[in-house]
């Protein structure tokens, strides 16, 4: 072997080993000291990763578990409140059973109603002021209010808390208007969104409906059910009324069996390729299958409906608009159809699309749910009401819906035009009317007579309404005339060419002597522009026709017949939908496709009356009603707690389970650490002892040299 003095390979080799051990000391050392396995990237990417995530995780349910801490104490100190306020309100019953028994004096009644007023303002005042870390509980501002409970996003319960106040409390059920659905828009066309004043509620205009509104529809976001009701809620403070999104629905078409190819466009995502073919279940099969597979895109699901005249449903669960729309490129077979798939695209033009404009679309709009505790009066603003899908009239709990006088010429119910809670109704019948003189069949006390003869199958029953028919500004012509109403001639009317309030009275008069044939009342509307206005109590007809004189010059309405109208109500709610004959129930038949009523009657408890026996009886429905109400309310918020206590533990399961698996992950093992320390260390002196023996290994070689 040679002798070397320059190079001391044992040398090297004892100093290699020992820095090794040092390295691997001092490591040892920092996880002793840290009490950490992982103190940098380089001890474990992965594990530090790993631990990372998962110490947000825990850092992130550690303070959910606060934030659901701090929500039992929000719902401890709301349903303390509704207590005190029950208390008041079973003292409220006592005085109402006290003061509705014969034995009390008005003055007596007096004092009752004097204690009745104290505890009225107590409970607005427990509800008004009642807060938690400066936001209120129960004045009805408290909607749908998120609660963090979990470490990610969407990781909440929504708690809404009612209204205890006396305006609110005590008319029971909320009534319920749904608006029927704006429809389809072919692609291009305009899109019926809300313009502020178009409708307005409880005489609150309410605002446009804005796209921003909505982000989940692809197109004309401005006039859909998610949009139309952020505009309704921005006034429910002013109005009492909420707003609720129902499901979009696109029902199928009738469909026919043919070899097609190409994609389907649903809210602009395209499917993969469908070929269609003459089995038509097939076809339904795969035209659901794409479409379902894209569903998370679109947020739309589609549905087999089982028959080829039912095609393919298509539902939006938010109530996000869908647009359906089919496209030829990449189709080697000519384009999809309606009537190939199944699906409403409601237009021919869809079926020639070649591009994803959205033009080549047809887009469908979904509906929403108006909702009160009181009646919902729904006016024409300074716009166009038919843009949110309302119709003008007061929607109450029991009374719940009142057709349009807004009539077509001549129009009848035809046996299956429309369906109450799924019965079709049958043909107004000119027989059920005898007191109009002209197209009985088309009055309201025919089509009354129609809906209540199965009123034992759809527990709806209708009312007529007096008849009105508006006069119209006087025409100034000079003169004398007649009028014939409902067929009979009325006497001589003189006319002056610049007196129209004598004009009008003249008219009125003549009208009146022969109502005990007609049944038709004038009335004078002292308004020269409003002339003379007609009405028959019973709801028959109003049928004005010239006589020898000019009728725009005695104020009245122009010739023709004036149909009246009829109120459904029911003790439940109820539902109008279109019947089988295709005839549109709003143009033609004055009713609105919708949900109504549902509640029960009853006054706010503001309004309660003891001072007579009478008011106090009547308090005793006002007064339950609030009770059930707040019973209902402080039940919720028991159920609320108990949720949060269920969180609270299913979080700090958790957490500990999370921390026991970071632990493992990241934390430092004491013992075998502890013996890496002594291994090094030892190894450390040995490595130091031969690097000493080493560096004195070439000492030999000297004694060549001597």
């Amino acid at each position: 072997m040679a002798q070397y003095i320059n190079t001391n390979i044992s040398s090297l080799n004892a100093q290699r080993n020992l820095n090794k051990s040092q390295a691997a000391g001092m490591q040892a050392m920092q996880r002793l000291s840290s009490g950490l396995r992982i103190n940098s990237a380089k001890d474990d990417s992965a594990g530090l990763a790993i631990s990372d995530r998962m110490s947000s995780q825990i850092k992130g349910m550690t303070q959910a578990t606060r934030n659901a801490n701090d929500g039992i104490s929000l719902a401890q100190t709301a349903e303390g409140a509704l207590g005190e306020i029950t208390n008041n309100l079973q003292r409220l019953r006592e005085l109402s059973v006290q003061s509705a028994n014969a034995t009390n004096t008005t003055s007596d009644r007096a004092s009752i109603q004097q204690e009745a007023d104290q505890l009225l303002k107590e409970i607005d005042r427990v509800a008004g002021q009642t807060e938690f870390n400066g936001t209120k509980l129960l004045d009805g501002s408290f909607k749908n209010q998120n609660f963090q409970i979990g470490a990610n996003s969407g990781q909440q319960i929504s708690v809404t808390m009612n209204s205890a106040t006396t305006k609110t409390l005590g008319t029971g059920d909320a009534s319920a208007l749904t608006a029927r659905a704006s429809g389809v828009i072919a692609g291009g066309g305009a899109t019926p969104a809300m313009v502020a004043g178009d409708v307005n509620i409880n005489g609150v205009a309410i605002g446009a409906s804005a796209a921003s509104s909505d982000n989940s529809s692809f197109a004309a976001a401005a006039g859909s059910a998610i949009a139309k009701a952020a505009a309704f809620n921005a006034a429910t403070n002013k109005t009492g009324v909420t707003a609720t999104i129902n499901a979009t629905t696109v029902e199928g078409t009738s469909m026919t069996g043919a070899a097609k190819d190409g994609v389907i466009d649903i809210n602009g995502v395209q499917t993969s390729t469908v070929y269609t073919t003459s089995d038509t279940a097939a076809t339904r099969k795969a035209v659901v299958s794409a479409i379902n597979a894209i569903s998370d895109r679109t947020g739309v699901t589609a549905t087999d409906s089982g028959t080829d005249s039912g095609g393919v449903s298509l539902t939006a669960a938010d109530g996000r608009n869908i647009s359906v729309g089919f496209d030829a490129a990449g189709g080697t077979n000519n384009n999809l159809s309606s009537a190939t798939t199944g699906l409403n695209a409601s237009a021919t033009a869809i079926t020639t699309a070649t591009t994803n404009t959205d033009a080549g679309y047809n887009t469908f709009f979904g509906t929403y749910t108006l909702s009160s505790s009181s009646d919902i009066k729904v006016d024409q603003g300074t716009g166009t009401i038919a843009n949110a899908g309302l119709q003008a009239g007061t929607y109450a709990p029991q009374q719940a819906y009142t057709s349009s006088k807004a009539l077509t010429t001549n129009s009848t119910f035809s046996a299956g035009d429309f369906k109450i809670n799924g019965v079709l109704i049958g043909q107004s019948l000119a027989i059920d009317d005898k007191a109009s003189s002209t197209l009985q069949s088309s009055s309201a006390i025919s089509k009354a007579a129609a809906i209540n003869a199965i009123s034992g199958q759809t527990g709806v029953a209708a009312k007529v309404n007096t008849t009105t028919a508006n006069g119209q500004a006087n025409g100034g012509g000079a003169g004398s005339g007649t009028v014939k109403i409902n067929g009979v001639t009325t006497a001589s009317i003189a006319l002056s060419a610049t007196d129209f309030a004598a004009n009008r009275a003249a008219t009125v008069a003549a009208i009146n002597a022969v109502s005990g044939q007609t049944g038709v009342t004038a009335i004078n509307t002292n308004d020269d522009t409003k002339g003379v206005q007609l009405e028959a109590a019973d709801g028959r007809n109003i049928d004005i026709a010239a006589g020898t004189g000019t009728i725009a010059d005695m104020g009245l309405k122009a010739a023709g017949t004036t149909t009246g109208s009829v109120t459904l109500s029911s003790s439940k709610a109820f539902t109008i939908a279109s019947g089988t004959t295709g005839t549109d129930v709003t143009t033609s038949l004055g009713l609105e496709v919708g949900t109504y009523g549902g509640g029960k009657s009853g006054q706010s408890l503001g309004s309660i009356d003891l001072s007579t026996a009478a008011g106090a009886s009547a308090a005793l429905t006002a007064i339950d009603n609030a009770l059930n109400s707040v019973n209902n309310s402080r039940g919720t918020l028991g159920a609320v707690q108990n949720r949060f206590t269920s969180t609270i533990s299913s979080l700090q399961t958790t957490s500990e389970n999370l921390t026991a698996a970071r632990s493992r992950i990241q934390d430092t093992d004491f013992a075998a650490e502890s013996a890496e320390l002594s291994r090094t260390q030892i190894l450390q002196q040995a490595g130091t002892a031969m690097l000493a023996q080493a560096n004195q290994s070439s000492q030999g070689v000297m004694a060549l040299l001597r």
